[in-house]
């Protein structure tokens, strides 16, 4: 305090100063000084309530809010007593397990019906020749929802490739059949995007061999959750599990083998509308497996 007030006093002592303009001494005090040099600590938000068990929020804003387990509701519902909360979620693009398969599943236990849903209604990311085709799938997931409006079209058709597989096919050639139609079409599609970005997204128990074979890099560890992990977002081309894809989005997009997604998850449906919605431009599906009905509005090329 006493070094604060010395301070100011040496700033006060220019007398020449113009009368007319601020001097220090008009808008801070010793006090007020001195405070702004007290030691602080930087911790996280996170630290802090870490070491203040009654630590609560007036208000909380949560996103992929549709990801969160009823475990981590009743954590984020103790942090904010007030219930005050901005939440932000697609039921319809839920992957988690334990995700939420309503709001009102997941709200009315702690609010009951004090709760507000606001629907976006507008689809800027997906041209509407892809949504009509995604839509079908959210009908499948939550019927009776309104499907948002795409603002622009391309008039280009997403369409299915069937895979050729000749005369009595095995497992290993029907896996090289898939693999070899993937690249002709990943290698139409890079080419009609030009310097766009592409993304094969997959059943994640196919897409280390995907990855080996349309981008020359083996990963041996690449199952499931380790398919997720070193990608490079930014490469023209990617290849990745439907759960790596959420939130991102491509300007073409290669879908693999559709039955699969609907049947590696008890969420499959969800996966299936979370890869056929990342694209800006270009759909293609690609499938050795007969289509689910759900995508009757494919053009079969």
């Amino acid at each position: 305090m006493l070094y604060a007030q010395g301070v100011l006093d040496v700033l006060d002592l220019e007398e020449d100063l113009d009368p007319e303009l601020l001097r220090a001494t008009d808008v801070v005090d010793a006090d007020r000084l001195a405070e702004r040099q007290a030691v602080r600590r930087y911790d996280s938000t996170a630290d802090r309530a870490a070491a203040d068990r009654e630590w609560t929020y007036g208000h909380v804003i949560v996103d992929e809010a549709q990801e969160l387990s009823p475990m981590a509701w009743r954590l984020v519902m103790r942090r904010c007593p007030t219930r005050s909360m901005t939440i932000v979620g697609d039921i319809a693009q839920t992957g988690d397990l334990s995700g939420a398969a309503s709001w009102g599943e997941v709200l009315s236990p702690f609010v009951a019906a004090r709760w507000r849903l606001e629907q976006l209604t507008v689809n800027y990311r997906t041209p509407s020749e892809i949504a009509d085709v995604a839509d079908d799938v959210l009908a499948a997931i939550e019927p009776g929802l309104a499907a948002p409006r795409s603002v622009r079209s391309t008039g280009v058709p997403p369409r299915a490739v069937r895979v050729d597989l000749g005369p009595g096919p095995d497992g290993a050639r029907t896996a090289t059949a898939l693999e070899d139609t993937v690249a002709k079409v990943l290698a139409e599609e890079t080419g009609a995007v030009g310097d766009g970005r592409t993304a094969v997204l997959a059943p994640a128990a196919r897409v280390a061999s995907l990855r080996e074979r349309l981008l020359g890099t083996p990963d041996p560890e690449a199952d499931g959750a380790g398919a997720e992990m070193d990608v490079d977002l930014t490469a023209p081309v990617v290849v990745l599990p439907v759960t790596a894809a959420k939130g991102l989005e491509f300007d073409a997009v290669v879908v693999v083998e559709p039955a699969e997604l609907l049947a590696e998850s008890v969420r499959g449906a969800n996966d299936l509308y979370v890869a056929l919605t990342r694209s800006t431009q270009r759909l293609a599906v690609v499938h050795a497996e007969p289509l689910p009905a759900m995508l009757h509005r494919l053009h079969h090329a």
